[in-house]
Formats: structure tokens, C-alpha cells, sequence
């Protein structure tokens, strides 16, 4: 019997992407893998934001009830935020829904590669939100991106760009109503701060924007 030689994990992989077609739909699903990773550690984050903001909320009555403004503002400007950062990531949250909706629907029923561009500007705009504040999700999405440019014959994602340029009007509008939708999910799920403990130093509002 003659011997077989044992084929190595890279050339497993590269035969995966014989063709054209089937590299495009590997590297379709290796995006959305991702997609979904990332969009499972944001609500990780979320939930624990909640939690955290829960817990400071109740720090801000007691040191109110003692009279003690100094520290009801010092646990509201923390409140402030993580309340900022919760509302950046419920902004890509309901951003990326949308991105892997429609990445999926591709998967499964194919279509135009230009399908697929509105997904990498959502990608784009996201990247750019979440660099500074969720470094693993970056990650994700950053793979995520790239393999979906590579896939559409575009070349390497551009990472360095600015947050909400080159986007199509898809994109935009999509971020647009992910941005109203973080905002109704912020005063369901948040409670609003006592009016002394608003009362914070200039630049250090609650009201801090996406």
C-alpha cells in the first residue's frame, strides 16, 4: 500500500478557496462568525454596565438622604459615564443586528457582492466607536471587516478611517436609527439620575452623545 502524504492545516484551508464562489461565501461566514462574537461580548458589556450602574444609582440616594451632595456627584459623574459608553455600544448593538441580518440573508440565499458593502461601512463606522472602549470587540470586527473587503476584491479595510466617513447612504442611515433606538433602550433600562446629582462640573453631564 502506498503511502499518503498527511495533508497540513494550511493546505486543508486553502483548499476551501479553490474557486472564486466558494471563497467568497467562506469568507462570508468567517465575517459573520465574528459578527455574532462581537455582538455577543456587547451585551456582555451592557449587562454589566446595567449592573454597575445600578449599584452606583443606589450609592447616589443613600449619600442624597445623608445630605452628602459632594458624594452624590462623585458617583454621578461615574454614572455619566458608563452611561456614555452604554449608549455607544447599544448604538453599534442595534447597528450590527442589522449587519448580520443582512449578511445572513446573503449567505443563505446569495446574491450581488455589492450586497455586501452597506455590512462593511456598518463595520466601518462600528470599528470606530468601539477602538477605545472594547478592545476584544474591535478585534472581532476588525477580522470581520477584512474579510469581508477581501471578499468583495477591495483590498485591505482602510482601519484609520474616520468614524462615519466613507459610508454609503445605506450605512448612514442605518447608524442614524441605531442611534434612536440606543436612546429609547437608555431610559427603559436606565433611571433617571435625582436633579442634585445632575448637577455636575461643565463637560460632565449625563447627556453625554453616541
Amino acid at each position: 500500500m502506498a503511502w499518503k502524504k498527511e495533508e497540513t492545516i494550511g493546505e486543508k484551508i486553502k483548499k476551501l478557496f479553490v474557486n472564486e464562489q466558494e471563497s467568497l461565501e467562506k469568507r462570508a461566514i468567517i465575517a459573520q462568525y465574528r459578527l455574532k462574537t462581537a455582538m455577543g461580548r456587547i451585551a456582555n458589556y451592557i449587562d454589566k454596565l446595567a449592573e454597575r450602574d445600578k449599584s452606583l444609582f443606589e450609592n447616589i440616594v443613600d449619600a442624597l438622604v445623608k445630605k452628602d451632595e459632594v458624594r452624590a456627584k462623585m458617583y454621578a459623574k461615574e454614572v455619566a459615564e458608563i452611561r456614555k459608553i452604554s449608549r455607544q455600544l447599544l448604538t453599534v448593538q442595534y447597528a450590527l443586528e442589522h449587519a448580520a441580518l443582512k449578511l445572513e440573508t446573503f449567505i443563505i440565499y446569495g446574491g450581488a457582492v455589492n450586497e455586501v458593502v452597506p455590512v462593511i461601512g456598518i463595520m466601518k463606522e462600528a470599528i470606530g466607536i468601539v477602538k477605545n472602549i472594547a478592545p476584544d470587540i474591535w478585534i472581532d470586527l476588525q477580522v470581520a471587516a477584512r474579510e469581508l473587503e477581501a471578499a468583495v476584491g477591495a483590498g485591505i479595510v482602510d482601519l484609520t478611517i474616520e468614524a462615519g466617513a466613507g459610508l454609503d447612504t445605506e450605512a448612514k442611515k442605518v447608524l442614524e436609527e441605531a442611534k434612536i433606538l440606543a436612546e429609547q433602550k437608555m431610559r427603559e433600562r436606565f433611571a433617571e439620575l435625582p436633579k442634585i446629582a445632575q448637577q455636575l462640573p461643565e463637560g460632565e453631564g449625563t447627556k453625554t452623545s453616541a
